[in-house]
């Protein structure tokens, strides 16, 4: 029976590579330059949508985007054909190089932000596609995200939002800094923004990437009760430790709501007022680990709360985590007592490892949205994943991707050709038309 929850997964594309672009990402920059397997990474992406799928709850897929994103090259005045400008770029500057080629797209958390029906005032879903403001190598993504978001959604039934203008105060980096609470699903819900900065910022190691002005805009265009809306602003020991995004801290789903002591400002404040809005708080789980349950820098390395928690077909919730938490003792025995007094009963690892050696966990994959069974219906069914579909992509993968990725291949003109075909190709299995740019030139 279907429950509400749809997820959007990033398939990732036959150009993954570790280039250490994500500032104040700790994976990313720790294997920065290591060579990656792109084959591997997208067949780990796809068993992890496989696990989604048995345990009853309906899977999407979003496309890689354009890369190597030549526009953005051309912008910094760079000409000629596709190979000119990426032996131009490898010559004059790497970094402008790996920007284009940037991995980044397929952690679809932050792709946009997404309200349900039920929570707006004007009873349609909104979503917001993320500008990404905070690193050049992830501003690029925005257009192709909201021209993605209008061929999945029908706007019948979902209204999408052009990306805000992107500043230094308008900084929007998606769903990896929304929860939503709420009894089920498709009740009326509790959303909680979490930002790193309202003005200019001091004592920071790493960038703030949400703002506040951001996250306030987004729950003003799609009309959030005000009364059931949040704002909660990171703790800056939590940035400083790694946690670039809010869901590597804290994660949520229907009544259930996990954070560590140390993932916002005022924890204590800002949890009681979400708690006193509700008429009944003892109906939720939250759930607060202890730095002396689990340091913050163990959560933030062990990425034990950048997994997914789902609702799955018996009733029960299961929570999809990275293997390399079994590494860490104080998370294996918190979530062996967390099965006694939550919800959760159902503990899952997946193998991401490539995603995870950029930096991304099982959240940052998906990109999580709530609809009712009419607006399921309304969403393009070439986009959400069935045995067919998934045959075709692993064939693709198997045969079109490489086993390993040299950062100093990136300069390679036949990858540039190995990856506009995989990306044509995948146009006609999606059956979207000409969506790429070198398929309109």
């Amino acid at each position: 029976m279907y429950r509400g929850e749809l997820n959007f997964d990033g398939l990732i594309g036959p150009t993954h590579n570790y280039s250490g672009l994500s500032e104040g990402n700790i994976a990313s920059f720790k294997n920065s330059k290591k060579i990656s397997n792109p084959k591997k990474a997208a067949l780990q992406g796809l068993e992890k949508m496989k696990l989604l799928i048995d345990l009853g709850i309906p899977q999407g897929i979003f496309l890689p985007h354009e890369r190597p994103h030549l526009e953005s090259l051309r912008k910094q005045g760079f000409s000629g054909s596709a190979n000119d400008i990426v032996l131009s770029a490898s010559k004059t500057s790497t970094l402008l190089l790996n920007q284009s080629y940037s991995a980044s797209s397929m952690w679809a958390a932050n792709a946009a932000t997404f309200s349900p029906s039920t929570d707006s005032v004007d009873s349609i879903a909104h979503i917001t596609p993320a500008n990404l403001f905070s690193m050049p190598h992830r501003r690029i993504e925005s257009e192709f995200t909201y021209n993605q978001l209008n061929i999945i959604f029908n706007s019948s039934h979902f209204k999408i939002h052009k990306p805000i203008d992107p500043s230094e105060l308008m900084g929007d980096e998606g769903a990896a800094n929304h929860l939503r609470i709420s009894n089920n699903h498709l009740e009326k819900g509790i959303q909680i923004f979490v930002y790193g900065r309202d003005s200019s910022e001091t004592n920071l190691n790493f960038v703030a990437r949400q703002t506040k002005s951001a996250s306030e805009y987004i729950a003003k265009s799609h009309q959030l009760d005000v009364d059931k809306t949040f704002f909660l602003k990171q703790n800056i020991e939590a940035i400083n430790s790694g946690s670039f995004h809010n869901d590597i801290v804290s994660l949520s789903t229907e009544n259930v709501f996990i954070y560590h002591e140390k993932a916002f400002a005022d924890s204590k404040y800002e949890i009681q007022k979400i708690k006193n809005s509700l008429k009944n708080p003892n109906e939720l789980f939250f759930i607060e680990i202890s730095e002396k349950e689990i340091p913050l820098d163990v959560l933030v390395s062990s990425y034990l709360l950048n997994s997914q928690l789902v609702l799955n077909s018996n009733g029960n919730m299961t929570f999809i985590m990275p293997s390399e938490v079994k590494n860490f003792p104080e998370c294996t025995k918190w979530l062996e007592n967390i099965k006694t007094n939550s919800p959760i009963q159902d503990l899952r690892y997946v193998d991401i490892k490539q995603s995870m050696m950029n930096g991304g966990g099982p959240a940052c994959l998906r990109f999580k949205i709530v609809v009712n069974e009419d607006e399921f219906n309304n969403i393009n069914p070439n986009f959400l994943l069935n045995p067919s579909l998934l045959a075709r992509l692993e064939n693709l993968i198997n045969s079109s991707y490489r086993d390993n990725l040299n950062i100093n291949e990136l300069a390679d003109p036949d990858l540039v050709n190995e990856s506009y075909t995989v990306l044509d190709e995948l146009t006609q299995i999606f059956n979207t038309g000409s969506i790429y740019n070198f398929q309109k030139a």
